[in-house]
């Protein structure tokens, strides 16, 4: 295998993205990168001028979870959701919503029949890790969407402070 950094995307049935992207860093700490609130902070941020609050963290089955995105202006917005799956530093599992007006948001409140469905696999290929992120939308509709806003696209320079951040703490 050709031990490339640039991230693939392929377009699976009607309603599915599949993300692949690989990292020169063992399994278990790519893991650690995204399941970890003190180093997720450090990468898992958008765009620039972004800061990145986990609210809620709960990693277990069932457990929920809070992320809200600052800007530098005052506004906010938050993702959140419940973890459907952990196994590490396998794999991990989550329903994914957006709350785009936190003063209404209310953590206690039915999730979204509808969420997306995030599914992050960690293989150890060679010295390092392939990623494999599969998101499943509500419809192709919702797919369309999410793919004409740059959603998926916006995972490159994500990926690439990640690139960063490993190679510091490896």
């Amino acid at each position: 295998m050709t031990m490339k950094k640039e991230m693939q995307i392929e377009l699976r049935g009607e309603n599915e993205v599949v993300v692949t992207r690989y990292f020169a860093a063992p399994r278990a700490l790519v893991f650690d990168c995204h399941t970890k609130p003190d180093l997720m902070r450090r990468w898992l941020i958008g765009p620039p001028g972004m800061t990145l609050e986990i609210r809620t963290y709960d990693l277990r089955v069932g457990g929920k979870y809070l992320y809200v995105y600052a800007d530098q202006k005052g506004g906010a917005m938050g993702v959140y959701g419940k973890f459907t799956e952990l196994q590490a530093p396998e794999k991990v599992a989550n329903t994914e919503n957006y709350a785009m007006d936190l003063s209404q948001f209310d953590a206690n409140a039915a999730e979204d029949p509808n969420a997306t469905v995030e599914r992050r696999t960690f293989t150890t290929e060679g010295e390092g890790t392939l990623l494999t992120h599969v998101t499943r939308f509500a419809s192709s509709d919702v797919r369309k969407l999410a793919l004409e806003s740059g959603a998926t696209e916006g995972w490159v320079p994500l990926y690439a402070e990640l690139d960063k951040f490993l190679a510091e703490l490896s």
